[in-house]
């Protein structure tokens, strides 16, 4: 083994160019020779310093946050390609700075409308009848496919079988569409007239469609969600206990690589949104729940214990709960709840907040990000005291509707 400290090891980098005599040159050895470089003003110099940063595990990645805060744009983009790289550490991290550069969204794949597959990768197809779902399976680069939407405009007539229609081909085509990473699956709804379209879809059950893709990291469900169980199984067995006779309870439907979960009910039983919040998703980071199109619904507080405990969503970043009628009940127990301690994002947005009483005086409040309460018809003196707050409050159209960029 070499101990001479003064040469450089595979990770330390020389001080000194080839033209500059060498008792002039300094050789700087590990951290420290990282650290030297960052102060460089030759952007290519820094960057070559970062990316050598992150073999030096937990502090290299320290460094690297540093420079997140403080750099200029080319370094600053540089800086979250490593930290995407850097582990559990390096999410954190980005999530601290801004979780929208670490959740999963329809935003990370582009748009295409053709049933044609030109390019799978990174794009996400829309389809809008099981015909065409049938003919995208029928293209030879059907199994490279990440992303589908399937967007019905269906007619009432229809409203009980338009979203079997997607599920059962999805379903049997589980061995093609292996690489399947994001689904969203419900009637076609504009975004502009989000608030005043009812749905005519009634969602039946997606236990069998989650079963069978263990991969799926995004799924988006959309229609009503009152009359049927959208999470009955496919196969009911009574399983009993031999000494009492009991019916040992069914064990919540466990999803290893699920994400994203958007719930955009026009109308859910409270039924249905136990048994959603039930869900076993350990990897599960964003959950947004819609509880109605046009009007506001409420919310059965038991229904939401389980996510509220931490136990089915333990690693949850981002929770938005819409078109809720008691928020003023729901909101304490969302901020007194454990997943506060994770969670970065919280929206509760088209609801009725009287007062922001509850959020002022929740020290858990300032531990987000971001803070979203628009919609809620607040008036000003509460926006200027939440706008206190140490994490990024919106409270944007208090009297007005209001356009959700995240929505496509």
């Amino acid at each position: 083994m070499n101990n001479n400290s003064n040469q450089p090891g595979e990770f330390d980098a020389v001080l000194g160019g080839e033209q500059q005599n060498q008792n002039y040159g300094v050789v700087l050895g590990g951290i420290e020779g990282i650290k030297n470089r960052l102060n460089s003003e030759d952007d290519e110099v820094r960057i070559a310093a970062l990316e050598d940063a992150l073999k030096y595990g937990d502090v290299g990645v320290d460094l690297i946050i540093e420079e997140l805060y403080n750099s200029s744009d080319k370094i600053h983009d540089h800086g979250i390609c490593l930290l995407r790289k850097a582990g559990i550490k390096g999410k954190q991290a980005l999530l601290d700075y801004d979780p929208w550069l670490v959740l999963t969204t329809f935003q990370d794949w582009r748009i295409n409308y053709h049933v044609s597959i030109d390019d799978p990768i990174g794009r996400a197809y829309c389809v809008s009848s099981k015909y065409e779902l049938l003919r995208l399976f029928q293209d030879p680069k059907a199994k490279y496919i990440e992303a589908i939407k399937l967007q019905e405009k269906c007619k009432k007539n229809i409203s009980k079988t338009a979203f079997k229609y997607f599920t059962d081909p999805l379903i049997k085509a589980r061995e093609l569409l292996t690489n399947l990473k994001a689904l969203l699956i419900g009637d076609y709804c504009d975004t502009w007239t989000l608030r005043y379209r009812e749905s005519k879809i009634n969602v039946t059950s997606i236990h069998p469609l989650i079963k069978a893709y263990p991969n799926l990291e995004l799924l988006h469900i959309r229609g009503r969600m009152l009359e049927e169980d959208i999470l009955k199984p496919d196969l009911i067995l009574q399983v009993r206990n031999h000494q009492n006779n009991s019916i040992i309870p069914i064990k919540p439907l466990k999803h290893e690589s699920l994400k994203t979960l958007i719930v955009d009910a026009d109308g859910i039983s409270d039924s249905n949104l136990a048994k959603v919040c039930n869900l076993n998703l350990p990897s599960l980071e964003y959950f947004e729940l819609w509880l109605n199109r046009s009007d506001l619904s409420n919310i059965n507080i038991d229904s939401l214990t389980p996510l509220l405990s931490g136990e089915s969503f333990p690693n949850l970043a981002y929770l938005a709960v819409r078109q809720c009628e008691n928020i003023t009940e729901v909101a304490p127990a969302i901020v007194n709840s454990p997943i506060m301690e994770n969670l970065k994002v919280l929206e509760l947005t088209d609801g009725n907040i009287s007062n922001g009483d509850v959020l002022l005086n929740s020290p858990a409040i300032n531990h987000l990000h971001t803070l979203d309460v628009s919609g809620n018809r607040l008036d000003k003196n509460t926006i200027d005291q939440l706008s206190t707050l140490k994490c990024r409050v919106i409270a944007d159209s208090q009297f007005s509707d209001r356009y959700y960029s995240v929505w496509e």
